[in-house]
């Protein structure tokens, strides 16, 4: 005697219904954290400073760590084959470590340029905008990192949780840039010297 059951054509997949979820995820994460970065870059132009800078770049690139992921969770919906007779869920641990290097090369780029602004420091103006910029991109990072969080903890997926982590330290890091920006408001001259601002 055969068991009948409804709707079995209709039943998604948990695997690809996971990896549309981690999209949709990165997706809108991704245009939160570029619409950050976008505001920051405009503030910087009529700032000039160093540590709206640092992280605007820093925003930019994780913004764009969404795209070795997304191509991670496209590749993980792919079934196995002669080839990957595991299938390609392994292409997360290969998205995390390009995520690292990206995070690394910003560093280096926002390091350099820190350092150079130490040798030749360049006037401050629009201090007020710095400040709302740096708070601009704490909430950003917040967002986006309580979305991530959620989502990766809702389909299993570690990177996505890393990820959503990492926002978050970044956006202590913009307010970083409000610390900077209040202590040139409150006239401290080592503030305006080493942080840019």
């Amino acid at each position: 005697m055969t068991e009948h059951g409804h709707g079995h054509g209709h039943a998604l997949d948990p695997a690809l219904t996971s990896s549309r979820a981690a999209i949709r995820a990165l997706v809108l994460s991704f245009a939160a954290l570029a619409a950050t970065a976008l505001a920051q870059l405009a503030v910087f132009v009529v700032s000039g400073s160093t540590a709206l800078l640092a992280d605007t770049v820093h925003n930019f690139s994780d913004a764009f760590t969404a795209v070795p992921l997304w191509a991670a969770f496209v590749l993980g919906r792919r079934a196995a084959d002669r080839r990957y007779t595991y299938g390609y869920g392994r292409a997360e641990d290969l998205a995390g470590a390009f995520v690292v290097a990206t995070i690394a090369l910003s560093a280096v780029a926002t390091g350099y340029e820190s350092v150079r602004r130490l040798f030749d420091p360049q006037p401050v103006t629009n201090v007020g905008a710095v400040l709302v910029a740096g708070l601009v991109g704490f909430a950003g990072n917040e967002l986006v990192a309580i979305y991530r969080i959620r989502v990766g903890r809702r389909i299993g997926s570690a990177a996505l949780v890393a990820d959503g982590q990492h926002a978050r330290t970044d956006g202590f890091t913009s307010l970083a840039v409000v610390g900077a920006a209040l202590g040139v408001l409150a006239g401290f001259p080592l503030a305006t010297r080493s942080s840019g601002c």
